[in-house]
């Protein structure tokens, strides 16, 4: 699904002493089946940008166009049920969302309350509990009695049984060791691949961003600071540090050895094991 942010703008408690701009003038075109990392720190706006994206906050100014969908600040009310079925977002610590009596009772609610029929529910349901992973025979089980890494995946599980064409992610690994982080970040990408999904990631980390992401939008005091291909927007490294960001370790790395080297190596993919071979190839090279 394609979204384009036009003007957008947010305040909180507008109209009252305590009004706060969070968001201004963002403009922000995502193509259809990108994989985009929203990064920024805390504080710079992305929270409160993608909470637009399901209609959970509305515009105070400006307006988000979602497919065929589109919200306005002032406009007439929209069907939101139709919008949060197509954009799905796992929060942060997903799994303390949780709250029926088995995995396979969760998993049917959000289907169940769009009107989906039982059957049609639980053969979902025994559908997603594969895709994030699991065995089926946990869905009679309670979901508290699982792991944390389990029941976070059941909580991504409802998110996917409602079949969404964007798939919001706010910070999906808070909490998990570096095996874990990496374990739902890859199921991630392989569900973004497999599903065709536009997928929008919001992180703190440059590495996952460098691995992942197709575009980075990069957040600084509510605005959308920079936006590009991760080449394009690595290559900006001062104004990221501007913005109390940097770029990732294999950058950083590779500008050293390009400056002690005399070489001129350039990275397609920002990820260790591409560094390691084109560093490898080089030196092969030097030796011949």
């Amino acid at each position: 699904m394609e979204i384009s942010i036009n003007r957008l703008e947010h305040r909180y408690m507008e109209g009252t002493p305590f009004e706060r701009r969070a968001l201004h003038d963002i403009n922000l075109d995502i193509a259809d089946g990108t994989f985009l990392a929203l990064i920024g720190h805390t504080g710079s706006g992305k929270s409160t940008l993608i909470q637009h994206l399901n209609g959970l906050l509305k515009p105070s100014a400006g307006s988000i166009k979602m497919g065929s969908t589109e919200l306005k600040a002032g406009g007439k009310k929209q069907d939101l049920k139709s919008l949060r079925k197509k954009a799905g977002i796992v929060f942060q610590y997903p799994e303390h969302q949780l709250f029926e009596e088995t995995v396979e009772k969760d998993i049917m609610f959000g289907p169940r309350n769009f009107g989906v029929s039982e059957e049609t529910a639980r053969l979902t349901a025994a559908k997603v509990i594969e895709m994030v992973g699991l065995p089926e025979n946990v869905l009679t089980k309670s979901p508290f009695d699982l792991s944390g890494g389990q029941m976070r995946r059941v909580a991504i599980a409802g998110v996917l049984a409602m079949n969404p064409e964007v798939l919001i992610l706010d910070e999906p690994t808070a909490g998990l060791d570096p095996a874990g982080r990496v374990e739902i970040m890859e199921l991630f990408y392989s569900l973004h691949e497999r599903n065709n999904l536009t997928t929008i990631l919001v992180t703190h980390s440059m590495e996952d961003a460098s691995r992942y992401a197709d575009e980075i939008a990069v957040m600084h005091k509510g605005e959308l600071y920079l936006h590009g291909k991760p080449t394009e927007i690595f290559s900006e490294r001062e104004a990221l540090q501007k913005a109390g960001l940097d770029v990732p370790e294999t950058v950083q790395f590779l500008q050293k050895w390009n400056e002690k080297s005399g070489l001129h190596l350039t990275l397609t993919k920002f990820i260790v094991e591409e560094l390691a071979k084109q560093v490898s190839q080089s030196l092969k090279k030097r030796g011949n």
